[in-house]
C-alpha cells in the first residue's frame, strides 16, 4: 500500500499528465488518491511544490526510457530509428512536451524537469547521429545537433496533430516520414 505522499504523487502524475498544470487543483489530486487536505499540505508546500516533485520523478522516468532505447549497441542510425519507430498514441500527448504550451513552463520549478527532459534526449540523440555521420552512414554535410532537435521537433508537432485532429495515429505518421527523410540523408539506402 503506497503511503499518502506516494499516492499524492502518483494522482499528481496521472492528473498532470491528462489535464497539464493549470487544469488539475490541489483538490482534483487529493480526491484522485483519496487523501484529505492535511496531508497534501503536510507533505508539499503548494500545488506547484507537488507538480515539481512529481515532474522531477516523470522526468527521470522518460530520461532513463530515452537511454536505454538510445544507448544501445546498435549502430547510431538504427538508434534514432527506434525512437523514431516507437508507436505513440496521439492523444494522449507527451507528458513532458504538453507543459510548453501552458504559461507554468514561465516557472522555473516546473521548466527546470522539462528541459532536463528533452536536453537529455537531445544529446542522446546527437551522440546516434554523430555516431552515424563519422561512420559514413549519414551524409557528412548533416548537422547532428540540428537534425535531433528536429526530430525531437516532428514527435512533439506529431502530438500536437493528434491532439488537434483527434487521430491518435498522426504522430505515428510524422515520426515515419520523418524516418523515411532520415534515411534518405543516409550513404547508402536502407
Amino acid at each position: 500500500m503506497a503511503s499518502k505522499r506516494e499516492g499524492l504523487l502518483l494522482a499528481a502524475k496521472k492528473l498532470l499528465w491528462e489535464r497539464g498544470y493549470e487544469g488539475t487543483s490541489p483538490r482534483d489530486i487529493q480526491d484522485e488518491c483519496g487523501a484529505g487536505q492535511g496531508s497534501f499540505y503536510h507533505h508539499f508546500e503548494t500545488k506547484l511544490d507537488l507538480a515539481a516533485t512529481a515532474l522531477g520523478e516523470v522526468s527521470a522516468d522518460m530520461r532513463d526510457d530515452a537511454s536505454d532505447l538510445l544507448n544501445s549497441e546498435l549502430p547510431g542510425l538504427e538508434r534514432v530509428a527506434l525512437f523514431l519507430g516507437r508507436g505513440r498514441d496521439g492523444l494522449k500527448g507527451c507528458r513532458m512536451g504538453r507543459f510548453a504550451a501552458e504559461a507554468s513552463i514561465a516557472e522555473p520549478k516546473i521548466r527546470a524537469p522539462v528541459k532536463r527532459y528533452f536536453d537529455h534526449l537531445e544529446s542522446l540523440l546527437t551522440a546516434a547521429l554523430d555516431e552515424a555521420k563519422q561512420s559514413g552512414t549519414l551524409q557528412a554535410s548533416v548537422e547532428p545537433r540540428a537534425l535531433a532537435a528536429l526530430l525531437i521537433a516532428v514527435v512533439q508537432g506529431g502530438f500536437v496533430l493528434s491532439r488537434i485532429h483527434r487521430d491518435k495515429a498522426a504522430i505515428n505518421r510524422a515520426t515515419a516520414t520523418a524516418l523515411a527523410l532520415l534515411r534518405s540523408s543516409t550513404t547508402s539506402r536502407r
